[in-house]
């Protein structure tokens, strides 16, 4: 290649070139593009230093930063800094600096990029970032006070069916009221833990499940013979969406056993077991109590309970099953999921 061609290369390359003498630091080329970006004719930069150019350096700070390339500690150089055009403005760029050793004549080199357009583009990034963060922390915000205001009136409604429970002389509407009463404290039990945590749209399926069990076990009083033992896989995350309602179907369950399962003070066990597995939801809530009667069929029970739970189950596109013996009952809850959330490791 002659001189010629590459010095047509030079001229026409997308990147500012620069080729300037290392013992006085006159530029002996400067190309097209960095002659327009700048306003200078050549004859005006070859009056010119590169300290000339760059308002944030002096001669003694450019000395100093090319001194590693004249005694050969660096092959290269590579920095960002601020060219000034003729007319005043000032410019980013990104500069690749080298020190040509050709013999008698050696020069520096330099390839320069214009990043100013990267520049505005990586603040208004960062700055898009910034209000994101801030929308995010806003909402979690909002989340938190929705979950925290949504608890309290829950409680409200709470107290006044208890109230009206008490007050009540009617069993038939005494029981209903209470009955009424716990569901609306199943729901208040999810948002008083959603208001606690960080994570404001998700709950610990698990962890409430085995607090669920415990509420309804205490709330009935019959701790001293009737124990729950839990098998639930940690870690399995549910959106309000849908753990609100399976919740209630859990209780609604729960609370049939400790009335149904075991008559006259009988002793016994209630078993809960919750998987995630091939994408699905796999539930079972189980005691080991008289069983259902023989004439029982979920699909035509028309009890308020079985109710509950059949359309809630069909609200989380649940499947619903029912296996029972003299020996005792399990519903059998299998529901699509993609768990958010990794299940933890034994021991961690």
């Amino acid at each position: 290649m002659s001189h010629d061609q590459l010095g047509k290369i030079v001229e026409g390359s997308a990147s500012e070139i620069y080729i300037f003498c290392p013992r006085q630091f006159t530029f002996l080329l400067v190309n097209r593009g960095a002659r327009e970006n700048l306003g200078y004719t050549f004859d005006e930069l070859a009056e010119l230093t590169p300290w000339d150019i760059k308002p944030l350096v002096d001669e003694t700070g450019f000395r100093d930063l090319v001194a590693p390339l004249l005694t050969g500690q660096v092959p290269d150089l590579m920095f960002e800094t601020v060219h000034r055009r003729k007319d005043g403005t000032d410019y980013d760029v990104s500069v690749h600096l080298q020190l040509l050793r050709t013999g008698a004549d050696d020069v520096f080199f330099a390839a320069i990029r214009d990043i100013t357009d990267e520049k505005r583009l990586n603040a208004e990034l960062e700055l898009k970032a910034v209000q994101l963060e801030e929308a995010v922390a806003s909402k979690e915000v909002l989340l938190h006070e929705v979950n925290h205001r949504v608890k309290n009136s829950l409680q409200v409604v709470m107290s006044l069916l208890q109230l009206h429970a008490r007050q009540a002389s009617d069993p038939t509407l005494k029981a209903a009221l209470a009955e009424a009463g716990n569901r609306v404290s199943v729901v208040a039990a999810i948002h008083q833990k959603l208001y606690t945590t960080s994570q404001h749209a998700l709950v610990d399926f698990s962890e409430l499940l085995g607090e669920l069990a415990q509420q309804i076990i205490g709330t009935m009083a019959v701790e001293s013979r009737i124990e729950i033992e839990n098998r639930l896989e940690p870690g399995i995350e549910l959106g309000i969406d849908v753990a609100v309602p399976l919740s209630l179907v859990v209780a609604e369950i729960l609370t049939n056993s400790v009335k149904y399962a075991f008559p006259d003070g009988q002793a016994g066990t209630i078993h809960l077991n919750l998987q995630h597995k091939d994408d699905k939801l796999h539930l079972r809530v189980g005691d080991d109590g008289v069983g259902l009667p023989a004439s029982f069929e979920a699909s035509e029970t028309r009890g308020l309970g079985t109710r509950i739970i059949k359309a809630l189950s069909l609200q989380v596109r649940a499947a619903l099953n029912v296996e029972s013996s003299p020996s005792g009952t399990v519903f059998i809850i299998d529901m699509p999921h993609h768990n958010r959330a990794e299940p933890q490791r034994a021991g961690q």
